[in-house]
This record gives structure tokens, sequence and C-alpha cells, in this order.
């Protein structure tokens, strides 16, 4: 028999506004490529989705997580800031957690009875 593996997802959720995976991916996205446009390419997503996202992800947080630079030059483009960056660090300190957790339980619930079928 394969071995089960337990998945989880989580989301952030205030008044309808959601902050899940998608928003989460394309923090990371700009945070490594400095760019809404070459995050949406990496992401094999739509640059008009991508934006939705980083607007809903700026109302989600309260703003002032995006900095951006206008114009061509080297220096130009996106960056994120101190306050989302630090969300970010938090973020994924929480789904480990979860994750490792989850991964706890399942093996003290549920591992036993696939391992007397095999």
């Amino acid at each position: 028999m394969k071995n089960k593996t337990p998945k989880i997802k989580f989301w952030l959720e205030e008044d309808g506004e959601i902050f899940g995976k998608g928003n989460y991916e394309i923090l990371k996205a700009i945070e490594k490529f400095g760019s809404i446009n070459e995050s949406s390419k990496q992401l094999h997503m739509s640059y008009k989705k991508a934006w939705t996202k980083k607007t809903s992800t700026e109302k989600f947080l309260g703003g002032d997580i995006f900095i951006s630079k206008k114009g061509a030059s080297k220096d130009s483009g996106t960056i994120l800031s101190p306050k989302a960056l630090e969300f970010m660090k938090n973020y994924e300190l929480l789904e480990k957690e979860l994750n490792e957790f989850m991964q706890k339980r399942y093996n003290e619930l549920l591992r036993n009875l696939f391992d007397k079928g095999e």
C-alpha cells in the first residue's frame, strides 16, 4: 500500500476578504523578481490576475506593503516593505507549524490504521 500523506490548506479571512496561497505566492514572486510583470510570467498568471492579487493583498494587509519605483532604470520595479517581509516570515512559520502538528496528529491517530493493512 502506498504511504498516505496528509495535506492541509489554510487561509486568513476578514469580512469576506481572503489571504491564501495565491496571495502568498505573488508576494514571494515579487520578493524574488522585483517586478509584478515578471512575477506574473513566472507564476504562469495573467498580469491582470497578478495585479488583482497584489491589490487584494495590499487591502488585506492594510496597505504599505509594496514599494514601487517607476521608470526604466536598473533600480526600477517593486519591492516588499518591511511589514510585508515580516508578515511573510510569520505566515511561513504558521504554515510550517500547522503542517508539523497535522503530521504529528496523523501519525498518532491514523497512520497505524493504514500500517496494519500492509
